[in-house]
Order: C-alpha cells, then sequence, then structure tokens
C-alpha cells in the first residue's frame, strides 16, 4: 500500500489527488511562510508577498509534478510542457490575486486578515489548477478531449 500511494507511478486519480494534495501541501506551505515573511517582516504589501511566493510554489509543484504526482506527460517537449504549466500557474496566481483582495480588502475589510484570506483562497484555486493540469498537461497524450474528461470524471464510455 505504501509503494501503491508514495512510491511507484500512478495512473489512478485518487492516489494523483492524494499526492498532489502532499505536493501541493509542501508548496503552500513555502508559500505561505514567504508570504509572511514579506508581509509582516519585510513590509511589503500584501499582493507582493502572495504573487512571489505563489511563483515559488509553482516552481516545488512543477517539479513535483513531472516526478512523482502525474504518470503521463501529454507535452514531450518538456519547455512547452513548462511553458503550459507556469501558463496556467499564472492563470492560478491571477485567481488567487483577485481572491485575496477580495477578501481581505472587502470580506474582511482588514488588511490583517490576509493569512485568513490565503487560508481560504488556497482550497479555492488548487482545485481548480489540479483539474486544469491533469486535463491540459499530465493525461494520455493519445487520448481524446472526450476520453481525458471521462477518464477524470471516473465515467466509463459503455
Amino acid at each position: 500500500m505504501f509503494n501503491r500511494l508514495l512510491k511507484n507511478k500512478s495512473g489512478n486519480i485518487f492516489i494523483q489527488v492524494f499526492r498532489y494534495c502532499i505536493s501541493g501541501g509542501l508548496a503552500f506551505v513555502v508559500d505561505f511562510v514567504v508570504l509572511y515573511l514579506l508581509t509582516t517582516i519585510v513590509g511589503w504589501h500584501y499582493l507582493y508577498g502572495t504573487a512571489l511566493g505563489y511563483l515559488i510554489g509553482l516552481v516545488i509543484t512543477y517539479f513535483l509534478s513531472i516526478t512523482w504526482v502525474f504518470d503521463s506527460r501529454k507535452i514531450s517537449n518538456h519547455w512547452l510542457e513548462f511553458l503550459g504549466f507556469t501558463m496556467i500557474g499564472l492563470w492560478g496566481m491571477g485567481l488567487t490575486q483577485l481572491f485575496m483582495w477580495l477578501l481581505t480588502d472587502y470580506l474582511f475589510q482588514n488588511e490583517s486578515m490576509y493569512l485568513y484570506s490565503k487560508l481560504i483562497t488556497i482550497f479555492f484555486v488548487s482545485g481548480i489548477i489540479f483539474i486544469f493540469k491533469k486535463l491540459f498537461l499530465f493525461s494520455n497524450a493519445n487520448a481524446t478531449w472526450k476520453n481525458n474528461v471521462l477518464n477524470f470524471l471516473s465515467i466509463r464510455k459503455r
């Protein structure tokens, strides 16, 4: 069971989600610490700290995704794959910035609540980003889009 969950490559979507949660959790800890240090210690605005922390987390999740989380890669050119990963990541960063701003400035109406905003934001954005990475970058290259979506949703054609 240990090998199946943590060591061997797996095409099982549930194992991939489990691993993505672990790799994303590691990236989140780094992201959160960078955000805290830059905002509280250095004195940056929380949105700048959010952006830099997110970018560092993006690099961490890329390397863990290609080596451990996903079993197949759709794009054989690693530079193009990284570009696609980065584009999805930048879209995720945009969502993160939007939610951080909305939650901190409008819901909480207090900039000192930025860490709570980050905790709420990460759950929403990470789920969306996993789906896009799986469908666009780390699915079977020979499968059609319809089959990738059906496989992702665990719906089998009869």
